[in-house]
């Protein structure tokens, strides 16, 4: 089925949000890998440590090499089929964007996992993981929010309402990414507020898991910080 200009335009945007997440993805596993690899070699045989590092390292030396692949290849092919005019499955973007946010919880609980086993890890490098993780999360979010509340509805904010939004001039795609960046940097500070039951449980996992960023963080330092005294 042929594109018309506008549904075109937003499919390659939403494409192209995809895409980063995929480079994000390669950076985040390259700096999971470095501090699974840290964490094996200063295993102490705890437990803890070994579930942490098992977990960082399947992702990072199994799972990611195939997944990316698989991904790449996918996103080729849907490039190549809006180049050419026709309209791609609405599941075809679904599918990836399901992955990245499968990957967003995965790597979320592996970098919790990963401050208990801080001081094995190499200076930097955990904090670095986080720091990266950032616009990963925050990008993802985005394209969850875009996903449910503006494609395929007949007008946004059913399921959320940006707080921060022009409603004079509509509602498009950028701003659930704004939306999401927003919240981040006003230190939690909603500027997504759920509508529906699906809305606020969402928005409530949001603002939990930035949260627990910011406490991730903060911890990370204080150890780096201990470390230098």
């Amino acid at each position: 089925m042929a594109l018309p200009p506008a549904v075109r335009r937003a499919r390659f945007k939403e494409l192209a949000a995809l895409a980063i997440l995929y480079l994000l993805q390669t950076i985040n596993a390259e700096m999971l890998r470095r501090a699974a690899g840290t964490l094996d070699r200063h295993l102490t045989g705890t437990a803890s440590g070994r579930i942490v590092a098992d977990w960082a390292l399947l992702q990072a030396d199994h799972v990611h090499p195939l997944a990316m692949l698989v991904c790449g290849v996918w996103l080729t092919g849907l490039v190549l089929t809006l180049l050419r005019g026709v309209c791609p499955p609405r599941w075809s973007f679904d599918a990836l964007g399901v992955w990245f946010s499968l990957r967003l919880l995965a790597e979320y609980l592996t970098i919790n996992g990963l401050i208990f086993e801080g001081s094995k890890v190499e200076p930097g490098v955990l904090l670095g993981q986080i720091v990266l993780y950032l616009p990963y999360f925050v990008v993802t979010w985005g394209w969850i929010f875009h996903r449910l509340d503006l494609v395929n509805q007949e007008q946004p904010g059913r399921i959320v309402v940006l707080s921060d939004a022009d409603p004079t001039r509509g509602i498009s795609s950028f701003d659930y990414y704004h939306a999401s960046i927003s919240t981040l940097l006003n230190k939690g500070k909603p500027t997504i507020v759920g509508v529906s039951r699906t809305g606020r449980l969402l928005v409530l996992l949001y603002l939990g898991m930035v949260l627990g960023l910011y406490a991730l963080t903060f911890a990370r330092i204080l150890q780096l910080t201990r470390a230098l005294i």
